[in-house]
């Protein structure tokens, strides 16, 4: 069973440099996994070319307008819904907090692509939307404890297998899911409407006072002393 303290603990004790490495690697392992999966599945870089074939009208007709309606309704989750329901557990704002633009687009780009890949590309193709859909969500692992996120997550699943469903163009849910974690990225990099936020602050003022109440504590012991 998933562990949000055990997860506390990993998070806490290792380097960013580490959790940039877990990161990339998880990537990595999706892509080899669509590449093997694609050749057992029997599917042909014509079916990949068919799938990922750029026509500027269907992939920006539907990716900004969806990716915009995506954030908006995240904005407002993280501003009406208590912080304890939609906190992550600290793993996107250890992430995204001091990310750099370029290294943020980046890691956007080969999440969004390489997990598109696995599960629209390869999985959804084969075993079905839904099964699809639901993997997708499952495999946000942290979010097992908190249902409101794992909602969130099959709901933005189902849109973006129901997208390439109805498109059949891959590169419509790889531009909406770039564009989700691009933004939302920015969002945290800046402290802009961080579900964080409001926590971070009100810990810093209890840090605050605590060191204050200990430094007047240390000032009565002193005087006590020097009597």
């Amino acid at each position: 069973m998933f562990n949000p303290k055990k997860q506390q603990q990993i998070l806490s004790s290792i380097t960013q440099k580490e959790l940039f490495m877990n990161l990339y690697l998880t990537q990595v392992i999706f892509l080899t996994v669509a590449i093997l999966l694609s050749i057992v599945f029997d599917q042909d870089l014509h079916q990949w070319k068919k799938m990922m074939t750029f026509d500027p009208i269907i992939v920006l007709l539907w990716s900004f307008p969806v990716a915009f309606a995506v954030i908006l309704f995240d904005l407002i989750l993280w501003k009406i819904m208590p912080q304890a329901w939609v906190d992550d557990g600290g793993i996107n704002e250890r992430i995204f907090s001091e990310i750099s633009l370029f290294h943020l687009a980046l890691l956007a780009l080969v999440i969004s692509v390489s997990e598109e890949l696995l599960f629209r590309g390869v999985l959804q193709n084969n075993i079905g939307y839904i099964p699809a859909s639901l993997l997708f969500a499952l495999m946000h692992i942290r979010y097992l404890m908190k249902p409101l996120l794992l909602i969130v997550a099959t709901v933005i699943s189902l849109i973006l297998g129901g997208l390439f469903l109805w498109t059949e163009n891959l590169l419509v849910p790889i531009v909406i899911h770039f564009l989700i974690d691009f933004v939302l990225g920015l969002m945290i990099r800046f402290n802009w409407f961080s579900p964080r936020k409001k926590g971070t602050l009100e810990q810093m003022e209890k840090m605050d006072i605590k060191e204050n109440e200990g430094g007047a504590r240390e000032c009565h012991t002193m005087t006590k002393l020097q009597n």
